[in-house]
């Protein structure tokens, strides 16, 4: 019985290694997937734009402001004139995190007794980013601090305290975070499966050569047959949406009708991605596997799993190209900031971009394959 076994798992493991495609498939993907990962999660928070209202303009604050920007995990990107611009520029999601130094802080702080106050105002619709700023930035002050003040101890000192208010997600609720993000990534999937299956499901059955011959022109046989991917894709997100804010009760603050225009796009441009693996793959299972590979790689720079501005150099510029970073990113925006198109016009741009760099390749790669 145990030789049987034994030849039956010999003869499997033959048959595995003759499809070179999966071979190659199971050796990459899992070292891919840790060499993202261990990448972009080794490093933590970093580097988080910041922006700084000093409104005390003391020696204090000044050097307070400094080691802010010199820390690993913030970088003060902007100086507002006053709050209205500081919330502005939260608004826009310019900065992720603000800082208001109060009147009186330097004072306060010699004084002893209570603690001298910071506010800071973080972004909540990027729960990974408020979690942080608050220990960040209390901790950067009270070392800044505590070193000037070394050799001239003051009795009763009382420290920093730093004063966090959650903008747009006051509860610091993470499913308003993780879900627009998971609707963005499972339109993704589904769009990009549908695609990439298409054409290479007529290779299968053979039955390609039949819809050449027919009266249809190339142009009206990718359309047609991109439509259908198109049309599932848009259902699946109007689906979720629904989901997202009847099942979860996560706000839609932002037009409805604009985020369907932006997924309406987002989806012609996966399918084009889709497509394009279509093109270059012979069985269905090749696409399938390849898309499962893909979609390791953009699920690590979609700032799902950390923010795009705390990722190595290499990966922040591969999520600039990113179509599912950018629409992760209008989600957020638009469901919990009430972003308009003006403020996510940079994130659509990207997205048009990509749609025709997609479908411009397949298109290529379609009638020289054929």
């Amino acid at each position: 019985m145990l030789v049987q076994i034994l030849n039956l798992t010999w003869k499997e493991l033959l048959q595995l290694a003759r499809d070179r495609f999966l071979v190659l498939f199971l050796i990459l993907a899992p070292t891919l997937q840790l060499v993202l990962l261990a990448n972009n999660t080794a490093r933590g928070i970093v580097d988080l734009p910041a922006a700084v209202l000093d409104l005390d303009q003391s020696a204090l604050s000044r050097d307070l402001v400094l080691a802010l920007d010199n820390s690993e995990e913030m970088q003060v990107r902007f100086f507002p004139p006053d709050r209205g611009h500081l919330l502005a520029l939260l608004d826009a999601g310019d900065a992720q995190v603000g800082i208001v130094i109060p009147p009186g802080f330097s004072r306060a702080f010699f004084a002893g007794n209570d603690p001298a106050q910071i506010q800071a105002l973080v972004d909540g619709s990027n729960v990974i980013v408020g979690a942080n700023a608050r220990q960040v930035i209390e901790s950067v002050a009270n070392q800044l601090l505590f070193r000037r003040l070394r050799h001239t101890p003051l009795p009763d000192m009382g420290g920093v305290e730093v004063r966090t208010s959650a903008l747009f997600n006051p509860a610091f609720d993470f499913q308003w975070f993780g879900i627009p993000s998971m609707v963005a990534f499972i339109t993704y999937q589904v769009a990009l499966v549908v695609a990439a299956t298409g054409f290479v499901r007529e290779k299968e059955l053979g039955t390609l050569e039949q819809l050449l011959i027919t009266p249809l022109r190339r142009l009206e046989l990718i359309i047609g047959k991109a439509l259908p991917a198109i049309l599932v894709g848009l259902f699946n997100f109007l689906l979720l949406l629904a989901v997202q804010r009847l099942g979860f009760g996560v706000p839609l603050r932002g037009d409805l009708g604009l985020l369907i225009a932006v997924a309406a796009l987002f989806v012609v441009a996966i399918v084009g991605q889709g497509t394009l693996i279509s093109v270059f793959t012979q069985t269905q299972q090749q696409a399938v596997l390849l898309v499962f590979l893909v979609a390791i790689l953009e699920v690590t720079i979609s700032g799902y799993l950390l923010p795009v501005e705390s990722m190595p150099l290499v990966m922040r510029g591969l999520a600039q190209v990113s179509a599912l970073q950018h629409f992760m990113a209008i989600m957020r925006a638009v469901a919990l900031r009430g972003a308009d198109l003006a403020m996510i016009q940079g994130h659509v741009l990207a997205i048009f971009i990509f749609a025709l760099a997609a479908g411009g390749i397949a298109w290529r790669g379609f009638t020289r394959a054929l």
